[in-house]
């Protein structure tokens, strides 16, 4: 049997890593003939290859640009290009490029002839591609679509999502089974799409580990800290923009800093990634003069040894998160982690056993959670052990893959 993969991503985002998995799995290589189509681009590309070697049918799509043109520019020229870009998208990208896409993708699947069609997706609405490619599967004959969305899908309370409804609804119709990362999800998708529940489908992702190139104590050193740093090294892992909540962390470490007179002594907070937000943040930390306890890193070439290297990490999101991979990595390698209550987070971590679970933009209670692991170095270690378990138990790729091809199997019966 035959089954393609699609995704539309700017890059190669922590959802895409689950394709790598499926890519990688013999029982799944064994039943499938495999093959893979994405919007070309130099920087998605680039993530893909330095992840596998396909030995697999790639077909790179020459497609539409999402937006055009790019909105990095200053008043007035910026609202000349808003408007343009809303011409672009709503003229041109819901229509023509649209129809475009879907006889693209039509004419594929003639070619290669699917039995499966897996859509790997972010939130939804979904990339356009992904939703033409559900479309032009339905047309083709391709006996089942499955449609993977990753993060909570935004309701019809705007302008842009009314002008969706009906392509919602063509889209509804075309997919056999919608499948999301958290249970979460599956109800907020359920209901903005209101899909019979035989339709949709929860199966949490997996990740594989990655191999530790330098150990713990090489990387604190390249980091900066000396060998008797007796502190507890927190880290985090994230794009710098707004929804990732780094501006409730720094409240939250001013909150502990009052009561700390050398809070550096007791913990470092190293802030891995880049983005947009970097600029401000950097600025912030200036202003509230934390600068001995919070340390910019940018983009480390192995992220995974720094996150060997830490004791817990925190990820304070605010917005728009689910079934991030960057908790699990934690979990796998025996770290405590501190994150926000925010959809699939709470069906990831448990509190109080695995690490803490606070509401997000709340300040407070983020800090109270990080001065309880200050106050007990042993609870770290229990919380890591036990996250550890239940990553064994719950998130490995394999559990995740398995679950998939049950899935596809539970189609073609």
């Amino acid at each position: 049997m035959k089954i393609h993969y699609h995704s539309d991503c700017l890059f190669f985002a922590g959802c895409e890593k689950m394709l790598v998995n499926f890519w990688l799995n013999d029982n799944l290589r064994k039943k499938y003939k495999i093959s893979f189509s994405y919007r070309k681009s130099k920087q998605y590309e680039q993530g893909l290859y330095a992840h596998l070697d396909p030995d697999f049918l790639i077909i790179p799509l020459k497609l539409p640009p999402l937006n055009w043109p790019s909105n990095h520019f200053l008043p007035p020229f910026k609202i000349i290009s808003k408007a343009i870009r809303f011409t672009y998208r709503f003229l041109l990208g819901r229509f023509v490029f649209f129809l475009y896409e879907v006889w693209t993708f039509f004419c594929l699947f003639k070619k290669i002839k699917p039995d499966i069609v897996h859509l790997n997706n972010g939130g939804y609405p979904a990339a356009r591609t992904v939703l033409s490619a559900a479309i032009a599967a339905r047309l083709a004959g391709c006996q089942s679509i499955i449609m993977v969305v990753n993060n909570l899908a935004v309701p019809y309370n705007t302008i842009d999502r009314w002008l969706d409804c009906l392509l919602d609804r063509w889209v509804v119709q075309s997919t056999t089974q919608f499948i999301t990362g958290s249970v979460a999800a599956s109800e907020r998708l359920a209901s903005v799409l209101q899909l019979d529940s035989s339709q949709i489908g929860s199966i949490h992702n997996g990740i594989s580990l990655r191999e530790i190139k330098e150990t713990k104590e090489q990387v604190r050193k390249k980091l900066g800290l000396t060998s008797n740093y007796s502190g507890v090294v927190f880290g985090v892992v994230a794009l710098m923009i707004e929804r990732k909540g780094h501006k409730i962390l720094f409240e939250a470490i001013e909150i502990l800093k009052k009561h700390h007179q050398h809070l550096g002594d007791d913990l470092i907070l190293f802030l891995e990634g880049n983005g947009d937000l970097e600029k401000t943040l950097r600025n912030i930390v200036d202003r509230k003069r934390l600068n001995d306890v919070i340390k910019f890193i940018g983009n480390q070439e192995n992220v995974f040894d720094f996150m060997n290297a830490i004791d817990a990490l925190i990820l304070p999101s605010i917005d728009n998160e689910d079934f991030p991979n960057v908790t699990l990595e934690a979990m796998a390698l025996g770290k405590a982690v501190i994150a926000t209550e925010l959809a699939g987070t709470q069906e990831q971590i448990v509190d109080g056993e695995t690490g803490y679970l606070v509401p997000p933009k709340n300040s407070k209670k983020l800090a109270d959670a990080i001065q309880s692991l200050l106050n007990d170095r042993e609870l770290i270690y229990r919380m890591g052990k036990a996250g550890q378990k239940r990553f064994e138990g719950y998130f490995s790729a394999e559990i995740a893959v398995d679950r998939y091809l049950n899935l596809y199997q539970s189609l073609h019966k």
